[in-house]
């Protein structure tokens, strides 16, 4: 294994979702909220298909990309009381995240984290920083959101849609 494959070995505390019913892990530093699935997702014209598109949070244009598309994981249909956006932030662009459910903040020790040594798995190792075992035997796989997302991918996608602050369709002949 690399050494820029080798976890962080930082513990701490980390916001637990699934994704096709496998527990995953972020640091809770790199998220911002969490908010219920958004019914209004405007589209983006040509974009890839895991970004999902644009939505007005609280005065706030916000990419979402759908994390199960992005990270090749089987993507459920969308639950409403369960389907969630973990919302982050990087380099001033906000950015949802949509996972099937989150489930809990957990504090996890750096002794609990192992380093990712499957080859078979569909998730690109460079997005993992670890895996988190509970007493139990249960694992979390713990992601690095700066790398699953690709930001600066996401930074041009955004920059170049932003969609507009009003919902107002300008007059063609005052043009």
């Amino acid at each position: 294994m690399s050494v820029e494959n080798q976890p962080k070995k930082n513990g701490g505390k980390h916001l637990i979702f699934t994704l096709h019913e496998e527990d995953y892990g972020v640091s809770l530093g790199d998220v911002k909220e969490v908010i219920s699935m958004a019914n209004n997702i405007r589209p983006v014209p040509q974009a890839p298909d895991y970004y999902k598109g644009l939505i007005n949070l609280r005065g706030k244009i916000i990419s979402i990309v759908d994390l199960r598309i992005k990270l090749a994981v089987k993507a459920d249909a969308y639950q409403e009381k369960k389907t969630s956006i973990i919302i982050t932030e990087f380099e001033g662009i906000m950015i949802g995240s949509i996972v099937d459910d989150v489930k809990k903040v957990k504090s996890i020790p750096a002794t609990a984290i192992e380093p990712w040594r499957s080859e078979s798995s569909k998730v690109d190792q460079n997005f993992i920083t670890g895996v988190a075992k509970d007493d139990d035997g249960a694992l979390t796989i713990l992601l690095d959101m700066r790398k699953c997302l690709d930001i600066d991918e996401i930074i041009t996608l955004h920059k170049a849609n932003k969609a507009p602050q009003t919902d107002e369709i300008p007059d063609k002949k005052a043009a």
